[in-house]
C-alpha cells in the first residue's frame, strides 16, 4: 500500500506532501502518540479551509488500545459545540493512517502569557485573568452539563485543564482543548482504573489519593490556573514529580495577594475556595465559579469580554506571548515551532509524566 505521507503536490516549485484531501504543510508538534501539522483541506468546487491535522503514528495503528484512545477523543470533542472549546471537523483514515481534523487557532496559550508575565516581571492586567478564567468556566459548565442524545447527562471531566490546553485566539476567545483524557459516565468511554492522567501540578487531591473525578476536579485545575494568572508563579509545581505531588496533597497555600498586591481579598477567597483540599468546601459548579468571579469584575467595573484581551494581545506586552505548539503536552521531546499554533493538544492518553507543562517550559520552580 502507498504511504500517504508521500503523495505529492507540487505547486510551482514547492512540494507539498498530500494525505487524503488536506495537503500538508508544517509540522506544529509531536509527542508519543500522533504528529500535527498545520494543513489545507481541498473539496468540491474549490472549497478550501486552513486545519490542525493530527495523525496516529503509524507503528501505533496496529496497536488496538492506541487506536481506541485516539478515536475516543474524537468522540468527545464531536459531542461538544461551544465558542470557548475548539471544534472538531472530522475523524478518518487514509489507508492505515487514523487522523483528527480539528479547527485550527492562531493567537497564543496561557502558558505563552504566563511565560510572557514571568519574563517580564509584569502581573497580568485583572481584566484580563478574569476574562480567561470567566470563558474557561463558560467551556467547562457547558462540558460538564452536556446531555446525549436521550437526555442523560454524560458526566463528562476534563481531567487535564492547565496553561498549554487553554488557547487564546486572535480574537481573545479562550478555547479550550484535549479531552484526550475526558472522562464521561459512558462505559465504553471509560479509561482503565489505577492510572494517572493528567498533569500533576493540576491534579486534585481526590484524583492523587485515588478516588473517583468528578466536576470539581476541573475546578480544583481552574482554581490553581487562576493562582499561577494572578502571581506569575507556579503553585505546586517543582522539577521532581514526587515533590510536586506532595504539594498538591499538604495544600499549604497563599493567597495571590501576597504575590500580587493588585488582587483584591474577594478574588483570594474566590481562588482559595476553588483549591480546597476538601472537594466538598470548593466551588460545586463551574457556573458558580463564574458567577463569582463575573461579580468581582462588575463590583470594580471591569470589562471581562473577549476584546479585552484582543486589545491586549496587541500591545507591546501582548504580542510577547509567543505562539507554541499545542501538542507535546507532558512529552519530553522538543516541539517544532510554526509561528502560528494548532487547536490540538496532547498526543496521547498517556499517564502523566511531568509535573505540569514542565513549568511553562521555561522554569521549573520559582
Amino acid at each position: 500500500m502507498q504511504n500517504a505521507e508521500t503523495i505529492l503536490e507540487t505547486s510551482g516549485d514547492i512540494s507539498r506532501p498530500r494525505f487524503g484531501p488536506y495537503q500538508v504543510f508544517e509540522r506544529i508538534g509531536v509527542g508519543g502518540m500522533a504528529t500535527v501539522h498545520r494543513a489545507k483541506e481541498h473539496g468540491i468546487a474549490g472549497f478550501e479551509r486552513i486545519v490542525a491535522l493530527k495523525r496516529l503514528l503509524p507503528h501505533l495503528a496496529e496497536d488496538g488500545s492506541f487506536v481506541s484512545s485516539f478515536v475516543r477523543e474524537a468522540k468527545f470533542a464531536a459531542m461538544l459545540n461551544h465558542v470557548n472549546i475548539v471544534q472538531l471537523y472530522e475523524l478518518g483514515r487514509v489507508g492505515p493512517h487514523y487522523f483528527i481534523s480539528m479547527e485550527y487557532i492562531e493567537g497564543c496559550d496561557v502558558r505563552g502569557m504566563l511565560r510572557q508575565s514571568l519574563r517580564t516581571g509584569r502581573h497580568l492586567p485583572l481584566d484580563i485573568v478574569i476574562s480567561l478564567l470567566v470563558q474557561t468556566c463558560d467551556a467547562l459548565q457547558y462540558a460538564h452539563t452536556r446531555r446525549d442524545e436521550d437526555g442523560e447527562m454524560l458526566g463528562l471531566v476534563h481531567r487535564d485543564v492547565s496553561p498549554s490546553n487553554l488557547l487564546v485566539n486572535d480574537a481573545g476567545y479562550v478555547k479550550v482543548i484535549d479531552f484526550g483524557i475526558a472522562k464521561a459516565r459512558t462505559e465504553q468511554m471509560k479509561t482503565r482504573a489505577g492510572l494517572l492522567k493528567g498533569k500533576f501540578a493540576y491534579m486534585a487531591p481526590e484524583v492523587i489519593d485515588g478516588m473517583e473525578a468528578d466536576s470539581r476536579v476541573d475546578l480544583f485545575a481552574v482554581g490553581v490556573v487562576a493562582h499561577e494568572l494572578l502571581t506569575a508563579r507556579p503553585l505546586f509545581a517543582t522539577n521532581n514529580d514526587y515533590e510536586t505531588l506532595q504539594r498538591v496533597q499538604n495544600a499549604n497555600l497563599v493567597p495571590p495577594s501576597e504575590g500580587n498586591p493588585e488582587c483584591p481579598p474577594i478574588l483570594d477567597a474566590i481562588v482559595l475556595k476553588a483549591l480546597a483540599r476538601d472537594r466538598e468546601q470548593r466551588w460545586q459548579s463551574a457556573q458558580e465559579l463564574r458567577d463569582a468571579l463575573a461579580s468581582v469584575a462588575s463590583d470594580r467595573k471591569l470589562s471581562i469580554d473577549p476584546h479585552v484581551i484582543r486589545d491586549w494581545l496587541l500591545t507591546a506586552e501582548g504580542a510577547g506571548c509567543k505562539p507554541v505548539d499545542q501538542l507535546a503536552r507532558g512529552s519530553r521531546s522538543s516541539p517544532a515551532r510554526a509561528g502560528t499554533m494548532s487547536s490540538v493538544g496532547t498526543l496521547g492518553s498517556e499517564p502523566a509524566s511531568v509535573s505540569g507543562d514542565l513549568v511553562w517550559e521555561e522554569r521549573s520552580s520559582m
